[in-house]
């Protein structure tokens, strides 16, 4: 790495301790140590099957979390490249200038409104009418919470590492469950025991198809939704209450692009995956998609999928423009009167 790089790569990594110095207490205990023993693999760039000693790892809980106390009130960085400086949100204008170097740089906006930034290389690049994939490659930079994909504007960042790491701590979970599941049954079509890292290739470059029709599902869904949805989230200071207008969007995107995308590229494996990944919220407001896929399960027919689908367009997008009209007709949000239609919403 020349120290052009490691200078950027420190700097992004500064803005990334901040991010989490902020915000790591947002996670339950449970969560919050799964993704530290997570970010010390990475850290470490230690193999998914690699033994984790509990002194190392505990004294770098230790060590990262008085990092983290000395940058609760810092401000993020600056980034540099070449002779230029650029506010470290003004992605399009970094990615132009890392574009020789071949990386890709990432920052936005995530759940709770906790900032996410990532420095990777590219290793592809796929161009189309109204939206651009780019899927990322090594990692040089990143912060606790690491979503494999993500869509900013008219760009979709598939994080192939951060995809790996996701799916192998899934692999991790159902090795303790010996109860059929939706994840069970993915992991049990491939061969992990005897090929992990065949197995957990294969498996992710079909997750890739599966992340790229979700991020595509949001770009139209957003188009549909208008700024003003943005808004409302911003404006929706109430974590169960964001998590519930995320959901409804994420319904809708799914509904527009991915349940039909794995319809008709139909896997098993792809399908049991993707339903094995969504959210205890999303469960709740969309029972409909649990009960469609167990009608496959005993059929072997998507017919049912497809219905959800078709009507679960109409409805997640009329659920949406409902609140929209509730939150302009106020001129702010009712949390109990948002949460009480959501609720009577379910479908």
């Amino acid at each position: 790495m020349d120290l052009e790089l490691r200078k950027l790569q420190q700097h992004v990594q500064h803005n990334c301790h901040i991010s989490d110095a902020t915000h790591a207490g947002n996670y339950t205990l449970c969560i919050y140590l799964l993704k530290m023993r997570e970010y010390y693999r990475w850290e470490h760039a230690m193999g998914f099957d690699d033994r984790i000693e509990n002194d190392n790892i505990g004294k770098w809980l230790t060590d990262r979390e008085s990092l983290w106390e000395t940058l609760e009130e810092s401000q993020f960085r600056k980034l540099s490249i070449g002779d230029k400086e650029f506010e470290p949100f003004d992605i399009d204008a970094i990615n132009d200038a890392l574009q020789p170097e071949n990386l890709v740089y990432s920052a936005g906006y995530i759940l709770r409104g906790k900032p996410h930034f990532f420095l990777a290389d590219i290793d592809q690049v796929h161009e189309h009418d109204e939206y651009r994939i780019i899927v990322s490659g090594r990692e040089y930079a990143r912060e606790l919470s690491a979503p494999p994909a993500l869509s900013q504007g008219g760009t979709i960042f598939i994080r192939s590492e951060s995809l790996r790491r996701t799916v192998w701590e899934k692999v991790e979970e159902s090795l303790w469950n010996t109860q059929q599941s939706p994840l069970v049954r993915a992991i049990a079509c491939y061969d992990f025991k005897n090929n992990l890292q065949q197995s957990l290739a294969l498996m992710c470059d079909r997750e890739i198809d599966t992340l790229v029709a979700h991020e595509v599902g949001e770009i139209t869904a957003g188009k549909q939704l208008g700024e003003s949805w943005q808004e409302m989230i911003s404006a929706a200071d109430h974590p169960p209450l964001e998590l519930m207008l995320r959901s409804i969007r994420d319904n809708l995107a799914d509904c527009i692009m991915t349940i039909p995308d794995i319809i008709e590229n139909l896997e098993p494996a792809r399908l049991h995956f993707y339903i094995a990944n969504i959210g205890n919220m999303r469960k709740a407001l969309f029972p409909a998609l649990r009960e469609a896929y167990d009608c496959w399960l005993e059929d072997n027919s998507t017919a049912h999928l497809q219905q959800v689908a078709d009507k679960g367009k109409d409805h997640w997008l009329s659920v949406a423009k409902n609140l929209q009209d509730m939150f302009q007709k106020e001129g702010k949000i009712k949390k109990q009167a948002f949460q009480e239609f959501i609720e009577s919403q379910a479908y």
